[in-house]
């Protein structure tokens, strides 16, 4: 957004589809992007981000290849917008020749900004297509192009009935625009309407104040909730229920756990069996003598686990989501096949590119069956629902295995820890993540700041060792990998640690 001056004031702002998608995810966070502009404040709270430190933008990086891709199919006719008089209020040539156009600059009343792709269709007509990194659409990059697309409208030029998104896994969608305009006229009049109202009041925005939504997730939301002690830390509390929450009086988590009284819009079981014992658990501090505090509220659900086998198998993939193939669908592999068996041998199958990724897959589901006739009452045991996707979506990529994957699927033997601690256990952090709870049964092997520590670190660490072998480092391609190992047998211990506290957890009363 841009507030121009005049006389010196600030008048009311020109906004970018940036905005409009910001404000449809968190009003709060884009008023405060809005303070630093209007310089009543200093900056905007961000937390490091170590893959975008390291790799920069993969959003950028997924435009520059659709850029390239494009300009070789069109072949000519194409324009960048660097070539076009900069002053132009909507970068579109005139040139009947020219097909496409890269980074079109697009202006309207009170909008500007930036079109990825402006292509020319057989009928004389522009089709407006951005590129995303995602894999599937999403509403706000609908209104996002849809933005850029009646602005060129707005300025004369013949834009296509509908809209494009090529998406980060190459697929192209094309949604009419007759049915994004409702959602775009209201993220735009509210958008301003925010913008507006903040600006007159001279000021900068104030935290809880109920007018605004806030999402809770961004890192503007959670570091001003985390300075306050803010309701929106406690696990459950979204967006709508903190609005209600704020709205009766209660702003933090200790006014929670201490509420008695109803809320209007909660239930009143939600709100003192869910929230307020949750509130409660997280006024707990967790110390490195105290873990977080937690709750066994249904150990029904823990008794009904599996009983442990000598053949049990604790699991967990490792990735490159970095790592990009020859073909637009081509993203992975899934590196690392962890396995660590019950009696505490660690089985690592090791994939660094499609055919590897292969021959793993087979690898880890011939052992799995292996140890199954010996073992018929073992169970894998993993921690969210991610292994078992990708060990279908593996199978029916390499067309390989896949009726073996599918009985192993629907036999249960792989057991999701996930599910079963979020039907069944309280627990005093904001999050269910494994590393939050590994305080509670990791005791003194609990994982320390040195070397790989977080999914982050992981995805560095295996870029420095495919960096490594292209300049034939061998013994440091050997220590990143050693480092991998570590990590990832670190979380298959820790699942079976977590496995062992909620059975011994089973009959709590």
């Amino acid at each position: 957004m841009d507030f121009p001056l005049v006389a010196g004031l600030p008048q009311p702002a020109v906004i970018t589809s940036s905005d409009l998608r910001a404000g449809l995810r968190c009003e709060y966070g884009l008023l405060v992007t809005a303070d630093v502009r209007l310089g009543r404040r200093e900056s905007v709270p961000a937390e490091p981000d170590p893959i975008r430190a390291r790799f920069g933008d993969p959003g950028r990086e997924r435009e520059h290849e659709v850029t390239e891709a494009l300009t070789q199919e069109v072949g000519v006719g194409v324009v960048h917008a660097h070539a076009l008089a900069p002053e132009a209020v909507v970068a579109v040539p005139d040139d009947p020749g020219t097909r496409l156009v890269h980074r079109a600059a697009v202006r309207g009343a009170r909008f500007r900004g930036r079109a990825d792709h402006l292509l020319r269709d057989d009928s004389g007509m522009w089709v407006v297509a951005e590129t995303k990194l995602a894999r599937s659409v999403r509403q706000d990059a609908l209104v996002q192009v849809a933005a850029y697309a009646r602005a060129l409208e707005d300025s004369g030029v013949a834009v296509a009935p509908f809209v494009r998104l090529i998406s980060g896994d190459g697929s192209v969608v094309d949604t009419p625009r007759e049915e994004i305009a409702g959602d775009l006229s209201a993220a735009r009049a509210r958008v301003l309407e925010v913008l507006d109202t903040h600006r007159g009041e001279g000021s900068p925005v104030t935290r809880g104040d109920a007018r605004w939504r806030a999402c809770l997730h961004c890192d503007v939301c959670r570091a001003e909730l985390s300075e306050r002690g803010d309701v929106g830390l406690v696990a459950g509390v979204h967006s709508s229920t903190r609005r209600l929450l704020l709205e009766s009086g209660v702003s933090t988590v200790a006014a929670l756990a201490a509420r008695v009284d109803p809320v209007e819009g909660l239930d009143d079981t939600r709100l003192a069996v869910l929230l307020r014992s949750r509130a409660s658990l997280q006024l707990v501090e967790a110390t490195a003598e105290q873990p977080p505090a937690y709750e066994v509220f249904a150990p029904e659900a823990l008794a009904a686990l599996p009983s442990p086998s000598d053949g049990d198998v604790f699991f967990d993939f490792e990735g490159d989501p970095m790592w990009r193939g020859s073909g637009e669908e081509d993203f992975g592999p899934e590196y690392l096949f962890g396995s660590l068996t019950a009696g505490g041998e660690f089985v690592p199958f090791w994939a660094h590119d499609r055919e590897q990724e292969r021959a793993a897959l087979v690898g880890f589901v011939d052992w799995l069956r292996e140890r199954l006739q010996r073992w018929p009452d073992l169970h894998v045991f993993h921690y969210s629902g991610y292994e078992r996707s990708a060990l279908t979506r593996l199978a029916a990529r390499h067309g390989v295995h896949e009726q073996e994957v599918a009985d192993l699927l629907e036999r249960g033997v792989f057991v999701d820890l996930y599910a079963a601690v979020k039907s069944a256990v309280r627990v005093g952090s904001p999050s269910y993540s494994i590393k939050r709870l590994e305080p509670l049964y990791m005791g003194d092997d609990l994982r320390d700041a040195d070397g790989v520590t977080a999914g982050g670190d992981s995805i560095i660490e295996y870029q420095r060792y495919r960096e490594a072998v292209a300049v034939g480092d061998e013994a440091q391609a050997a220590l990143r990998l050693e480092d991998l190992r570590q990590y990832n047998e670190y979380d298959c211990l820790s699942t079976l640690r977590l496995r062992d506290w909620l059975l011994a957890h089973a009959h709590v009363s």
